[in-house]
């Protein structure tokens, strides 16, 4: 929500957003992004999940390029395999409200960063290692077609770019 002091200049209206259960729910793409390489997803997410909510999307498994909101019930995690980052608590994951939010993922997870409502969040932990093949394309709700971990909340405006944005 963007205001100037005195009056809303900007308000996300939701009007074709998908609501995801947190159970089962999930798009599949067909061929789309299939191959590990440096991508900027780009969506708007509304979630009131204060518990675990991981599956925001993925490519195959929990560990094969895959994005959590609330991976451990506090922080958002993406995940390649060996290669992991964790960035410290966004209160904005879970208040119920639309927010923004852009994941760059990178080859080198060192280089991997998150963004909510463009401000660049702060990273508590990363591991590296080898990443794992994509082994679907791209799943959005869940991090796998079936089996996996699924989304709790509303998913808008999803875009998957081949390179980071600036």
């Amino acid at each position: 929500k963007l205001s100037l002091p005195t009056i809303p200049t900007y308000r996300f209206v939701n009007k074709h957003s998908i609501i995801f259960d947190g159970v089962d729910d999930c798009i599949i793409t067909d061929g789309a992004d299939t191959v590990l390489q440096n991508t900027t997803y780009s969506m708007w997410v509304k979630s009131s999940a204060t518990g675990t909510n991981a599956g925001l999307f993925g490519h195959g498994g929990i560990n094969t390029g895959a994005f959590s909101l609330n991976h451990d019930s506090t922080r958002p995690l993406l995940y390649l395999g060996n290669a992991y980052r964790y960035w410290n608590d966004v209160p904005q994951q879970d208040d119920g409200e639309w927010h923004h939010w852009v994941v760059y993922l990178d080859t080198d997870i060192t280089n991997s960063k998150l963004y909510c409502d463009g401000v660049l969040q702060t990273v508590s932990a990363t591991s590296t290692g080898t990443n794992n093949a994509y082994t679907e394309s791209l799943s959005i709700g869940g991090n796998q077609q079936s089996g996996g971990d699924y989304f709790e909340g509303n998913i808008d405006e999803f875009a998957v770019f081949d390179r980071e944005l600036t």
